[in-house]
Order: structure tokens, then C-alpha cells, then sequence
């Protein structure tokens, strides 16, 4: 008995680090192909960027005037996180061509441990909303942004870390869908409810601006979130709820959709058969 359970812990062990290794090589993969792939660029980097411009042109002045502030401190912050999740519909859409042409199949015939190719994925995912955050942070302070709160620039690291927790709780839900998916067109839902959910967060406008019975579910959402804690820590305003809100968002979203993800990956070849 005593050589079983001390056999099992070292097992466990190279078991996780196998999966880390081999989801560190497939997120290599995935950036490598990334970087060929125009439709991902265009919607992690060039739609948010036109967006933010837009917000700024047509209602920058209406914003400046309503808040008392800069209307970057506001779009800015919904730009970032808009990049991070429709980035990630692409990142899907790849991963349900990679189905069809009979890659993941490959790869279940292969010594991979079945968890590697979410790990990749959301490893990638990471990297890519980090070069997204930074280049719209780059843009911003081209605009004319600046973190006036009272930490300054010090507050920038975690400013960039709220879109890589909401890209990695978006990017488990993408690879759910795609994962169960039967097509490319499949993602089409989705990109519409990310549309929308572009349109009903307290980045896009106060939540005071919404009716009654919908204010505290708009004040919920996890884009929501995310930009309040953005502007909290670019303004000086309050950061602990929001930020709390986005870690619970990450949480539930990773571990629900994460373990969807996994078995629909794992199941990749049997589904396609059936």
C-alpha cells in the first residue's frame, strides 16, 4: 500500500508538468500559425482600434461633458477588452479547421496528454491579449491617455492584467463552442452575442443610462467589470469590487467551459466519426 501511494505522487506530478510542457509547445504552434492568419490580426487589433477611434470622434465630446473627464478613460479600457474576446473568435475558428482537416485526430493518436491542447490554447490566448493590451495601451497614449489615479503608472501592470484574465475566461468559453462545433459558422452565435454584449456594459455608458430593471445586470456582466476596474486604476476610482468581479468571471468561466472544452477535445475524433 505504502508503494503504491508513493509511487502515485511522482506519477501525478510528471503527469501535470507532461501537460504544462506539452501545452507550452502547442501555444509555439498556435502563435507561429496566428501570426500567418490576417483574420485573427483584423480582429484582435484592427476592429478595436477603428472602434476606439470612432467612440473617441463621434462621442468623445458627449461623453467629456456628461462625466467630467477625458472619454479615453472610457473607451479605452472597453477597446482593450473588445480586442481580447473577438481576438478569440478566430482563435475558434482555427481550432474547428484544425478538426476538420484531421489535426486534432493526429494528435490523439500521439502520446499527448488530453488537457495539453486546452493549455496550449489558453497559454496562447494570454500571449496574444498581452501584445493586444499593450498595443492599444501604445495607441491610447498616443490619444493622449494618461493614468492620472494615484498610483500612476504603477497601476499599468494590473491595468494590463484585467484583459488577460477576462481573455483567458473568454478564450475557455470560444474553445467550448468550437470543440462541440460542426463548423466554422457555427462561431456565428457567438460573434453575435459578443456584439451585443459590446453594447450593454458600463464602458460603453454609464450604467445609470440603462432602464432600471436592467442596471444591475449591466453592471454584472463581465465587460462591465473589467472596464471599471480598468478606469478605477487609471482614475484613482474604486477597484476592489470590480477587480473581484472580474477573478470570480475568470474562475466560473475557465473551470465550466475549461472542462466542456476538454471533453469535447478529447472526443474530437469519435464526434467527427459519428
Amino acid at each position: 500500500m505504502t508503494t503504491a501511494n508513493t509511487s502515485a505522487g511522482p506519477s501525478a506530478e510528471r503527469t501535470r508538468g507532461s501537460a504544462l510542457a506539452q501545452g507550452g509547445l502547442q501555444a509555439g504552434r498556435l502563435l507561429r500559425r496566428w501570426s500567418r492568419s490576417p483574420i485573427v490580426f483584423v480582429q484582435a487589433l484592427v476592429f478595436p482600434v477603428f472602434l476606439l477611434l470612432v467612440f473617441r470622434l463621434v462621442f468623445g465630446t458627449t461623453v467629456a461633458v456628461s462625466s467630467g473627464g477625458d472619454s479615453l478613460n472610457r473607451f479605452l479600457p472597453l477597446a482593450t477588452l473588445v480586442g481580447t474576446v473577438f481576438g478569440g473568435v478566430g482563435s475558434g475558428a482555427s481550432l474547428i479547421r484544425e478538426r476538420e482537416t484531421g489535426l486534432l485526430d493526429r494528435f490523439r493518436a500521439m502520446p499527448v496528454h488530453r488537457s495539453s491542447l486546452l493549455i496550449g490554447r489558453l497559454e496562447a490566448e494570454l500571449i496574444r491579449a498581452l501584445l493586444t493590451s499593450v498595443a492599444f495601451l501604445a495607441v491610447g497614449y498616443a490619444l493622449g491617455f494618461r493614468a492620472d489615479g494615484d498610483a500612476g503608472a504603477a497601476a499599468l501592470p494590473l491595468f494590463l492584467a484585467v484583459p488577460l484574465l477576462l481573455g483567458a475566461a473568454f478564450a475557455a468559453l470560444v474553445c467550448a463552442v468550437a470543440a462541440h462545433a460542426r463548423s466554422v459558422a457555427s462561431l456565428s452565435g457567438l460573434s453575435m452575442l459578443f456584439t451585443l454584449m459590446l453594447f450593454f456594459n458600463t464602458g460603453f455608458a454609464p450604467a445609470d443610462s440603462y432602464p432600471g430593471a436592467l442596471r444591475p445586470l449591466v453592471r454584472a456582466l463581465p465587460l462591465s467589470c473589467g472596464a471599471d476596474a480598468m478606469r478605477g486604476l487609471a482614475d484613482g476610482g474604486a477597484v476592489r469590487t470590480p477587480l473581484l468581479g472580474v477573478l470570480a468571471w475568470t474562475v466560473a468561466m475557465v473551470a465550466v467551459f475549461g472542462a466542456i472544452a476538454v471533453r469535447g477535445l478529447s472526443g474530437s475524433a469519435r464526434h467527427d466519426s459519428t
